[in-house]
Order: C-alpha cells, then structure tokens, then sequence
C-alpha cells in the first residue's frame, strides 16, 4: 500500500467513523423531535425532514475532514 492509499483509507476510516459518532445521536435527537414533541404521524414526512438535516450535517462533516487533510498534507512539502 503507498502513501496515497494509506492516506486515503486513514481519510475513509475517519469520515465513516466521525459519520457513527455524529449521526446517531443527531437521528435519535429528530426521532424524538418529530415524534414525541411535535407529534407527527406522517413517516414519510419524518424520513424526509431527518434525511435533509443528516444529509446537510454530512455535507459540512465530509467538507471540513477533507480540508483537513489538504492542509495536512500541503504542510508536508
């Protein structure tokens, strides 16, 4: 494996498991929004509105991990 590969899978690992920690309490947090607070009904409007917020979430997550490492590796050379 060369450096690019080793880089890109430590890239992967990170986003996968930043996704993990991120998400899950973030799909808890809407469930219950949505559910016990506003009390909707409509699953379809629940899965929307939770995908749009996750997606928004994952986005910036995705964007600032990969800024990161392009400034990581320009300090390099």
């Amino acid at each position: 494996m060369n450096k690019t590969e080793k880089t890109a899978f430590r890239e992967s690992i990170i986003v996968v498991l930043m996704g993990l920690v991120i998400n899950f309490p973030l799909q808890t947090f809407l469930l219950w929004l949505t559910i016990d607070i506003w009390d909707w009904r409509n699953t379809l409007m629940i899965s929307i509105f939770t995908q749009l917020i996750i997606t928004f979430v994952a986005l910036i997550r995705v964007y600032s991990i990969r800024m990161r490492f392009v400034r990581g590796s320009r300090k390099k050379y």
